[in-house]
């Protein structure tokens, strides 16, 4: 059940910073961690979320702005929903067996969040995009998927 209502608020703040960002979305990744220093995980800015304002939704919406310079890479939010890590290179192992639909159109974070769903310290990841819309994964599998058309 706590799993459930973790996807379930996972996949609503993936909404409502799409829905806030604006015409300069560049997309976001999130996993949702509360050990992020077990994961596969390489920063790509070296500043903390210190400078941030502490809002969730908020902080996502400005980092995840293409002027941003935190807008690449995955953000680690905790299950107590707090943003612990921002702009985070990904990099979980490939998973052969996973099931990847292929009606849609998707790419490298995509993957990276497929894959790196299925590691033990991962409670679930998360990603939006223009012109994809929003899936969340957990265990290595898509579990909810909204599309933006």
């Amino acid at each position: 059940m706590i799993q459930c209502m973790a996807i379930r608020q996972l996949h609503e703040i993936l909404s409502a910073v799409t829905s806030r960002a604006g015409s300069e979305f560049s997309g976001i990744g999130i996993i949702l961690a509360d050990y992020p220093e077990r994961l596969p995980l390489f920063p790509l800015r070296l500043d903390t979320v210190a400078a941030l304002s502490g809002e969730l939704t908020s902080d996502l919406v400005s980092i995840s702005n293409k002027n941003s310079d935190y807008h690449d890479g995955f953000h680690v939010i905790s299950s107590s929903w707090k943003l612990t890590r921002i702009s985070q290179y990904f990099s979980p192992n490939i998973l052969p067996e996973v099931w990847v639909n292929r009606s849609r159109r998707f790419g490298g974070r995509y993957m990276a969040a497929l894959f790196g769903s299925a590691l033990p310290d991962v409670i679930a990841t998360g990603i939006a995009s223009r012109g994809f819309g929003i899936a969340v994964f957990r265990s290595g599998v898509e579990v909810t998927f909204e599309s933006d058309a």
